[in-house]
């Protein structure tokens, strides 16, 4: 499954207001439950096959899928089904804890607006692993930083 077109890779994002942060921080949080539930309804599918495959046996075993280490990653090649539902149910929380980390950061966007900021700024978010990690606000949108990185909302 792949991330939805539109959903942020880690790097820099810049905005041109305070209200531009606040949308694309909708607009991801949005996008990451919306990934979040994709994989939930498959997540559910999956489940019911493997229950209906293994019918008569002990479902505990269905949690215990065997991986080996392969260089950097881990490998499973004997049951696919069982791994397929592992990676998906990491997928799943995982844009789980995206969204609920980018409602974090959205709720306290009226902090940032306490501080004073002018209605238009340029805005820099740095996203680790899709998650705003840092802003930095350019009140005066200095030449030397606005060109260096292109306007993304």
């Amino acid at each position: 499954m792949q991330e939805e077109k539109g959903l942020p890779v880690p790097g820099l994002v810049k905005l041109s207001s305070v209200d531009s942060l606040r949308l694309y921080l909708k607009d991801l949080m949005t996008n990451y439950e919306k990934e979040s539930d994709k994989y939930g309804e498959r997540v559910g599918r999956l489940m019911r096959i493997l229950e209906e495959r293994m019918a008569g046996r002990d479902v505990k075993k269905l949690r215990e899928v065997e991986w080996r280490k392969s260089g950097m990653v881990m490998l499973n090649t004997d049951e696919p089904l069982r791994g397929t539902l592992e990676l998906m149910i990491e997928a799943m929380e995982d844009y789980k804890a995206k969204a609920k980390r980018t409602a974090e950061v959205l709720a306290n966007i009226n902090e940032l607006e306490d501080l004073g900021l002018p209605y238009i700024a340029t805005i820099l978010v740095y996203l680790r692993h899709g998650v705003p990690l840092r802003i930095v606000v350019d009140r005066e949108r200095a030449p030397e930083v606005d060109e260096m990185i292109p306007v993304t909302a």
